[in-house]
C-alpha cells in the first residue's frame, strides 16, 4: 500500500500542502522511507564530490544517504516547496532551499545526480516538471527516481492485515466525508500516481526527457508499524490531509480516537506488518 508520498509543490488548496503535518510527516519518513531512500542513492551511486539535488527532499531522508556517499568534497542540495520540512532537514552538510519543479532556482547543468524519492508521478505536469531536472543536470549525469509499483506481475507479499485497516479507516472516514470525494481530491493531488506505477510509463517518459534508462530495480519493503503510528502514516497522505482539512482539527482528532478503538475492536494486529512495492529506476542524460 502507498501512503505518504511526495511533498511537492501546492498549486491547488492549502489542504495539499504538508506543512501542517511536518512532525508527524518527520516520524513517517523515518520509519517508512530511510531504508527506500538508501536504496536509491545506492542505486545512483553518486561519485566522491559529485554534486547532488533531492527534489522533495522533505524531512531529508535521502540527502542524507547522499552527503555519506559524496563525502566531504560533494554537495547536496534539499529542495522542496514546504519550509516546514525542509526545517526538520536540518543534517549536516545540507543545503536547503526551498522551491519545486518546475521552477528550480538552480543554473543549467549545475548538478552530476538528481534523485527524486516518491515524486514524479505528484508533478502537475510531468513532462514540465521533468524538462527542469534535465536543465539542471549535466550531459551524462544520472537521475533517479522511486516509484510505487512492481517490474513482475505476481504480487510476492503479504497485506491482508494492512489492508484490513484501511478498510477499517475508510468506513469510519466515510461516516463523516464523503469516500467518493476523498478519493477525488486525492487524484487531484496525485494526478500522475497511478500512471508511474507502470514502469513501461516511467520509461517512455523519462526517454521523452532525453533520459536513457540504464538500470530498474524492484524493492518489496516489510516495515511493522503501530497502529497510532500506521494512523500517522494515513494522515500524512493526500486523502488523510484532505479528510483533516474537511473536518477541522477537533473532529479529526475524534476521528483518529475512533479509527484506533475500531483497529482494537477487529482484532488487527499491533503492530500492523505494513508493504510497500516500489521500483527504482535510474536514467542518464544525453546530450543535449
Amino acid at each position: 500500500m502507498c501512503l505518504a508520498p511526495y511533498a511537492g509543490a501546492v498549486t491547488g488548496p492549502a489542504w495539499q500542502s504538508y506543512d501542517a503535518i511536518a512532525d508527524v510527516y518527520e516520524r513517517v519518513a523515518a520509519l517508512c522511507h530511510a531504508q527506500m531512500a538508501r536504496d536509491l542513492v545506492a542505486a545512483v551511486a553518486p561519485s566522491f564530490g559529485a554534486r547532488v539535488l533531492d527534489l522533495g527532499a522533505g524531512t531529508g531522508v535521502a540527502a542524507q544517504a547522499a552527503v555519506a556517499a559524496v563525502g566531504p568534497g560533494g554537495t547536496v542540495v534539499a529542495a522542496d516547496p514546504s519550509s516546514a520540512l525542509l526545517r526538520r532537514a536540518d543534517g549536516p552538510r545540507v543545503h536547503r532551499v526551498a522551491a519545486g519543479a518546475p521552477g528550480l532556482p538552480f543554473a543549467d547543468h549545475a548538478f552530476d545526480a538528481v534523485i527524486a524519492n516518491l515524486v514524479i508521478g505528484h508533478f502537475a505536469d510531468y513532462t514540465v516538471a521533468l524538462a527542469d531536472l534535465v536543465r539542471v543536470l549535466r550531459a551524462g549525469g544520472r537521475l533517479g527516481v522511486i516509484t510505487w509499483g512492481r517490474l513482475d506481475r505476481d504480487p510476492d507479499i503479504d497485506d491482508a492485515d494492512e489492508r484490513a485497516a484501511y478498510d477499517t479507516w475508510n468506513s469510519i472516514a466515510g461516516e463523516r466525508v464523503d469516500l467518493d470525494k476523498i478519493d477525488a481530491a486525492a487524484a487531484e493531488a496525485l494526478p500522475w500516481e497511478g500512471a508511474f506505477g507502470d514502469h513501461a510509463f516511467v520509461t517512455g517518459a523519462l526517454n521523452d526527457a532525453n533520459l536513457a534508462v540504464v538500470d530498474a530495480i524492484g524493492r518489496a519493503y516489510r516495515f511493522p508499524l503501530s497502529h497510532p503510528d500506521w494512523l500517522g502514516r494515513v494522515h500524512t497522505s493526500a486523502r488523510g490531509r484532505y479528510v483533516q482539512a474537511t473536518l477541522g482539527d477537533a473532529a479529526a482528532t475524534a476521528l483518529a480516537a475512533d479509527v484506533l478503538a475500531a483497529l482494537r475492536a477487529a482484532g488487527i494486529p499491533d503492530p500492523i506488518h505494513c508493504a510497500d512495492e516500489t521500483v527504482i529506476t535510474v536514467a542518464v542524460l544525453g546530450r543535449t
